[in-house]
């Protein structure tokens, strides 16, 4: 029984590896897009989380409005924290959305299994441009199921000739 399951864990990786082979030509042939949403993946512990992404620009803006504190007095300084602050507050989530999306795209891409453990996080959907094929979301679509139906001319992997090998 042991023998059967490893044999069943080698095909299903190896066929894992195909469909997402045939997942990153798509994406790079621009035929499938990915989107990413930043806020599931973006808590401590994501692989694709980082904490100086939150931290550098609210520094940055601190130490600019300390600089103009310094050189011009206490109520521009003051004028230029609450700038600051109210930059921070507005525009630093499009930034580390913008930052995560990027990380995110290139994680995936590295391997199967970064796939499939950023797909288990959720925050990733499949769309296969140009079709009225609705988006496969992660955790609850199936990948899988979407690169085999729809990838299809590319190599695709028929899961009764993915079982027949070994």
């Amino acid at each position: 029984m042991n023998q059967l399951i490893a044999d069943w864990r080698v095909k299903r990786s190896r066929e894992d590896e195909q469909l997402h082979q045939m997942i990153r030509k798509a994406v790079d042939a621009e035929q499938v897009h990915l989107h990413i949403a930043a806020t599931p993946l973006d808590f401590h512990g994501s692989p694709v989380h980082a904490p100086w992404d939150h931290l550098v620009p609210l520094l940055g803006l601190m130490t600019l409005a300390l600089v103009v504190l310094l050189a011009t007095g206490v109520a521009i300084g003051i004028v230029a924290m609450f700038a600051g602050v109210f930059g921070h507050l507005y525009g630093n989530r499009h930034f580390v959305a913008w930052r995560l999306r990027k990380r995110a795209i290139a994680y995936l891409m590295e391997s199967a299994l970064h796939w499939q453990q950023l797909w288990h996080l959720g925050g990733v959907a499949l769309e296969l441009k140009g079709t009225m094929e609705p988006l496969c979301i992660s955790p609850h679509g199936d990948w899988r199921k979407f690169a085999r139906r729809n990838l299809h001319g590319q190599a695709a992997v028929e899961p009764a000739a993915a079982e027949g090998e070994a």
